[in-house]
């Protein structure tokens, strides 16, 4: 395919220099960055048709689309360039002003060649502002007429792993490769769409050729080091992220990858410390609380705000230390999505619980609940013991109670009643997460075998489970009929003997609750159960079971079921 030439390639000097600080910016995902150096050569050369939509796509990436409709229409209008349009119709789409929008496509249309290559420009442009289901849509067009245009089936590919479609992205990288089968671009984005399909190993080996064909691609080499972390190799990945850093050879991400690491091998001091520079990664620091940020300044006489980050079991966990704060004289309070606000008030050292803030609310200090162990100096050692969760003695009978009746809904008293849950949040709109997700959750069908251990009863805690196990067939009860929240949860937990689970938030509320708990975990394991372990220290309740192989449930269940067969409830141990 002949694609049009690179239209920087006869630019002067200033312009490739404005051209390679930005993209020097964008490799450390730093749209501020970019935005501030196109703004510096707009000042001198105000109708450079390239670095204004080099502005228009750093705004727009920065979330500002109408500071970014300005300069798009302005490098439209001196251009005519149908890309351009498409970028600024996009822009005013974000806006809601579609009449306006509509006219502008139109406009696209008129200067944009039915062709192949002007399908796979457009496909570029939409993936550049991250708009992916439309780059997805050109690349597809552009494939009806260039079907065997390498370039096209990887970027392709590529934008399908962003997707989250990864049998569909491992369909057209392996085209590519067929091809180009030593690109090392082509390689390490085949090596991410095996790793989001689970296929750790060969993942691993993908990105090793790719090594060895471009040995300081910064990106290559992070990659390896997080195949051996999900490989439970964290001592080889920590050497991996290690030499990147002493050689100049790390990434955006290199550092956070190296505090997991750290954490996974239970070096939580060091480890705690890279896992602050998860901000600008693969997270945001909120830049709208009203108090700055707590760095471990005295706290006595201080109104503190924490507040949740990440998923319900990261607060779940790290709500812990609540207490730690309140002992240092501080007056908590804590701002958590609806589900956790009653639970959370439960929680000794918490004065406030609360889901949104007045508008004339005042904090001295602002404290993510996951930055709360660096900030704290925590160790294996010094984790503040479970429980921390606590249920009223109404609640718990008026809740707890009717969960143990289930003990007599068969033929005889059963010697025990069982939790279940088998997946976590699925998380879509987050590929990476979502990937993650389809690893440690199971079907159903998979817990089949459990069932046939006698003088137990199952109930379900799997929130909207109920369909699938009327589907399956299997003999397990649905006990989450009216919960509304978290609390209600902890309440009717108290009315099993033992929670068997995988990887999610229910896993942290019984564990918090000093329950009893066996979590199943998949394969490449988070970073908080450690490496090799059955035991953890953040939840002396819980045993983990973990996968031999990835993606092997039925050998973790396998080793379960004899475990259940002979495990023997504390009420009834005491009996006995």
């Amino acid at each position: 395919m002949s694609v049009l030439d690179d239209p920087t390639s006869a630019m002067p000097s200033a312009l490739e220099a404005c051209l390679a600080e930005a993209r020097a910016f964008e490799k450390l995902n730093d749209m501020s960055g970019v935005r501030k150096t196109a703004l510096g050569y707009l000042a001198r050369f105000p109708r450079e048709p390239a670095v204004l939509a080099l502005l228009g796509r750093a705004e727009l990436l920065l979330g500002h689309p109408a500071r970014a409709l300005a300069p798009l229409a302005r490098s439209a209008r001196l251009t005519n360039h149908f890309i351009f349009y498409l970028l600024q119709a996009d822009c005013l789409k974000k806006l809601g002003r579609i009449q306006e929008q509509q006219a502008i496509l139109e406009r696209a249309a008129l200067w944009m060649p039915q062709t192949g290559t002007a399908y796979f420009m457009a496909g570029i442009a939409f993936e550049g502002v991250k708009e992916t289901d439309r780059a997805i849509r050109f690349y597809r067009q552009a494939l009806t007429t260039l079907p065997n245009e390498v370039s096209i089936q990887h970027r392709l590919g590529r934008a399908l792993v962003e997707k989250g479609e990864t049998i569909g992205a491992l369909h057209y990288l392996e085209q590519a490769l067929a091809s180009r089968p030593d690109d090392p671009a082509y390689l390490v984005d085949f090596s991410v769409a095996l790793e989001h399909a689970g296929r750790l190993e060969e993942a691993l080996t993908t990105i090793e050729k790719a090594i060895s064909l471009q040995p300081n691609n910064p990106e290559a080499i992070h990659n390896r080091g997080h195949l051996l972390f999900n490989l439970n190799r964290s001592a080889e990945a920590l050497d991996v992220f290690d030499e990147a850093l002493s050689t100049g050879r790390d990434c955006a991400k290199t550092r956070f990858s190296r505090g997991v690491s750290l954490l996974k091998l239970g070096r939580f001091r060091e480890g705690w410390a890279d896992y602050e520079t998860r901000w600008g990664t693969s997270q945001t620091l909120p830049s709208d609380l009203p108090a700055p940020l707590w760095q471990g300044e005295p706290l006595q006489g201080c109104q503190i705000l924490l507040h949740a980050e990440q998923g319900f079991g990261d607060s779940l966990q790290f709500i812990r230390f609540a207490p730690h704060l309140a002992a240092r004289g501080a007056v908590v309070t804590v701002l958590t999505p609806q589900p956790l606000q009653r639970l959370f008030t439960t929680v000794s050292g918490v004065t406030h619980s609360v889901t949104d803030l007045p508008a004339d609310a005042h904090f001295d200090y602002h404290c993510p609940l996951a930055s709360l162990p660096h900030r704290l100096d925590i160790t294996a050692e010094t984790i503040p013991s479970a429980p921390y969760f606590s249920v009223s003695p109404e609640e718990a009978s008026r809740q707890g109670t009717a969960i143990r009746r289930l003990m007599w809904a068969g033929r005889r008293p059963a010697r025990r009643v069982i939790g279940l849950v088998w997946s976590g949040a699925p998380r879509p709109s987050h590929v990476e997460a979502h990937a993650i997700d389809q690893r440690r959750s199971m079907p159903l069908g998979e817990l089949a075998p459990l069932l046939d251990v006698p003088e137990t009863i199952f109930v379900s805690f799997q929130m909207n489970g109920a369909q699938q196990i009327a589907e399956s067939g299997l003999s397990i009860h649905d006990g989450t009929h009216g919960i509304r929240d978290f609390a209600d949860t902890a309440a009717r937990l108290l009315g099993i003997d033992l929670l068997i689970c995988v990887d999610t938030s229910i896993a942290h509320l019984a564990g918090g609750l000093g329950l009893p708990v066996w979590m199943m975990s998949r394969f490449d394991g988070c970073w908080r159960w450690l490496e090799g372990r059955s035991d953890t220290p953040w939840y002396p309740t819980m045993k983990i079971f973990r996968q031999p192989r990835p993606g092997d449930w039925a050998g973790l269940i396998s080793t379960l079921k004899e475990d259940l067969q002979a495990y023997t409830p504390a009420t009834l141990a005491a009996v006995s």
